[in-house]
């Protein structure tokens, strides 16, 4: 009986170790991304496409889609300290409609409103 608790450490072990191997390097992936610059951001413009934008500043932090416009928008957090996001509108072609700064709807807006930019 005493064997039995010992081989099933050893099986959860041998399953467990890929698991931890797998979740390890997706953390190490993460140290990669790209943070994009707010001059960075400010270099996309209307006609770009989808794959320029990637290109220059990385994929976006999260997106949403619009569906009375058929847009996609994109946004980048890229200043961690700020309540300032950066959206950019995709077209269902895949160029960019419009994008501009933000105010990141993940903080307190009543507490600090002397953040706020239009987006253009």
């Amino acid at each position: 009986m005493r064997d039995e608790p010992t081989a099933a450490i050893q099986r959860a072990r041998r399953l467990a170790t890929p698991v931890l191997v797998a979740f390890l390097a997706a953390c190490a992936g993460v140290q990669n991304v790209k943070i994009p610059t707010e001059a960075d951001l400010s270099a996309i413009r209307e006609g770009m496409t989808r794959d320029e934008v990637l290109a220059r500043v990385g994929p976006p932090t999260w997106t949403f889609r619009v569906r009375q416009e058929s847009l996609t928008i994109w946004n980048y957090r890229y200043n961690r300290n700020d309540c300032l996001i950066y959206q950019v509108s995709m077209r269902p072609t895949g160029t960019v409609r419009d994008a501009g700064i933000s105010q990141d709807p993940a903080c307190d807006h009543d507490r600090d409103s002397s953040h706020s930019r239009p987006v253009r």
